[in-house]
């Protein structure tokens, strides 16, 4: 039986990792089982070189993933960066001397390798915490930046009285020189400044190119607004049962939620017919 889908694009937090951050066995067997088919799989993922290759590794991902909401492409396998696109440093300086000015706590990575840590000022270290605790990765104290390159991101985080009211005039300022990309959860907004052409979509739209492929032979699955180009341009794209109601809208099809295993649903319901049962 010839599959009509040879990519399987996965996000990762909330989507292919339940709450607690697990890998269901489930969703394990189902992305084995469609890899054993002959069907590629890979990830697309906000998170940074570091925390994404370990997964990658444990589903023994063999083409390059997707880091840095589509910053960075990378090899699994070598951990080589294959791709690479940053903030024009103007644009980054910019928006470095506005956080500033205003003493809003913020990260810079450079996207040099695997190992990299978001940059942190001194004089926000005592955001430290915060930032562990909503995107839990480590930092880098720095006493002061000193961008030699282009930037690929730049990572805010302030509760939503201080930064509701910035994202309407960020998006205008700023929307010609990068990707505004916003992550809500209890009382704080996160936005990550990434290269204005990087998105999920534009990672994968590489890996297709390696592949010879389009995307109409992808099957992209997410839970967040940061999937949602990657989810219309997808053949088949699927939204959580635990995504926001605009994403669902977009998709072709609702999984259920990340913690009912959503994501072996969907592979088993497109991929692995009667496979599974």
């Amino acid at each position: 039986m010839q599959m009509q889908y040879q990519l399987a694009v996965l996000d990762l937090d909330g989507t292919m990792l339940s709450t607690d951050g697990e890998l269901p066995v489930t969703v394990r067997r189902s992305i084995a089982a469609v890899k054993a088919r002959g069907i590629k799989v890979t990830l697309a993922t906000g998170r940074r070189i570091c925390r994404t290759l370990p997964w990658a590794r444990t589903l023994e991902i063999d083409i390059p993933v997707v880091a840095h909401n589509g910053a960075v492409v990378v090899n699994p396998e070598s951990g080589a960066v294959v791709s690479k696109q940053g903030i024009s440093l103007s644009a980054a300086n910019q928006v470095i001397d506005e956080l500033l000015h205003l003493s809003i706590p913020f990260l810079v990575y450079r996207g040099e390798d695997q190992g990299e840590m978001g940059l942190l000022l001194e004089q926000f270290s005592q955001h430290r915490t915060e930032f562990l605790t909503f995107i839990d990765d480590q930092v880098e104290l720095v006493s002061k930046l000193d961008l030699k390159s282009n930037p690929i991101k730049i990572a805010v985080l302030g509760q939503d009285y201080q930064l509701n009211p910035l994202l309407d005039d960020w998006q205008e300022r700023y929307g010609s020189a990068a990707n505004l990309i916003v992550y809500r959860s209890d009382n704080y907004i996160g936005v990550d400044f990434i290269c204005r052409d990087c998105s999920k979509k534009s990672g994968v739209e590489y890996i297709l190119k390696q592949l010879d492929l389009d995307f109409s032979r992808v099957l992209a699955i997410g839970d967040d607004y940061n999937d949602l180009a990657l989810i219309e341009a997808a053949g088949l794209g699927a939204a959580m049962g635990n995504a926001p109601v605009p994403v669902k809208q977009a998709a072709d099809y609702i999984a259920p939620t990340n913690d009912e295993d959503g994501v072996a649903h969907v592979l088993q319901q497109f991929c692995l017919p009667r496979e599974m049962e």
